[in-house]
């Protein structure tokens, strides 16, 4: 199913609504699958991971498997620029401690 959604999303351009679901869905796998070197959508999602998907959210949870994610793909910038977001941006997330250590 998870496969499925993947390619339909992919093919008509539903970077936005992917990444929601992957932020709220918290499977490493699937992240390990959508952030592949090899996925040529990889940078889009990445995009709307960081734009949308990640400001709309309020739960931690959510934000640290996303972070986790990024980091067990080998992302350093991206997870620089969604560190940023998170952190520097006003987001319920903005004085959390380990995020703003991570950033540093």
């Amino acid at each position: 199913c998870d496969a499925e959604l993947i390619k339909v999303c992919n093919e008509n351009s539903l970077f936005k609504s992917l990444a929601r679901y992957l932020v709220r869905r918290r499977d490493p796998d699937l992240w390990a699958e959508v952030l592949q070197e090899t996925n040529q959508f990889r940078r889009q999602l990445i995009d709307q991971v960081v734009q949308t998907a990640l400001s709309e959210t309020q739960d931690p949870e959510d934000v640290s498997c996303t972070v986790k994610a990024f980091m067990t793909a080998d992302l350093p910038n991206e997870l620089i620029e969604l560190l940023e977001k998170i952190v520097l941006e006003n987001s319920v997330f903005s004085d959390h401690r380990n995020l703003q250590n991570l950033l540093i």
